[in-house]
């Protein structure tokens, strides 16, 4: 038991290093935008940054205000709690997702608090744009590693995968027949 208590606590070391080295390369990306590079990106290296549960399928990274603080107010990144971004995230395979999504929240910590015209026009400025669309694989690949059960069409063949059976609670979208449970193991 000791042992498996270290070998987790190392690899979320090695996991949380990863995250502060590419959170740097980031912020140095920010820094070097011209239409921001006037907002306080230096101070978006004092946010503390963390780790979603392992098992979050639908949030892949949030920006966690300080208590009280209004996001309709002007916000700075003195306003922000942490960041925490999805564990899986923070592989060589994600790499170039898990720093789209740092920049998504710095974006946030830095006064762009909702999802509007002008947050999304800045959103673009990223370099890799592209990354955004990893977004939806990103879901994908939560989703097929969290099922534990997928709901079978007997008329179509559809699948959904489900993290819960249905219990013949639910039909077909296309074919209105209800759908049976299947385990996915």
């Amino acid at each position: 038991m000791v042992l498996t208590k270290t070998y987790v606590r190392l690899e979320k070391m090695t996991i949380m290093a990863q995250l502060d080295e590419w959170s740097s390369e980031v912020i140095s990306v920010m820094a070097e935008i011209p239409e921001i590079s006037h907002l306080k990106i230096a101070d978006l290296h004092q946010i503390p940054l963390g780790l979603l549960r392992k098992n979050a399928t639908r949030l892949h990274a949030i920006c966690r205000y300080n208590k009280g603080v209004k996001k309709t107010g002007l916000v700075e990144p003195s306003d922000v709690r942490c960041i925490d971004i999805h564990p899986e995230s923070l592989t060589t395979d994600w790499e170039r997702y898990a720093k789209f999504l740092l920049y998504h929240e710095y974006l946030h910590a830095l006064g762009y608090s909702n999802h509007g015209k002008e947050f999304r026009r800045v959103e673009a400025l990223w370099p890799d744009y592209s990354a955004n669309e990893l977004g939806k694989s990103f879901s994908k690949m939560l989703l097929e590693k969290r099922a534990k059960w997928f709901w079978l069409c007997p008329s179509c063949e559809r699948r959904h995968l489900r993290s819960r059976r249905g219990n013949g609670r639910y039909r077909c979208r296309e074919c209105r027949v209800v759908l049976k449970d299947i385990p996915n193991f």
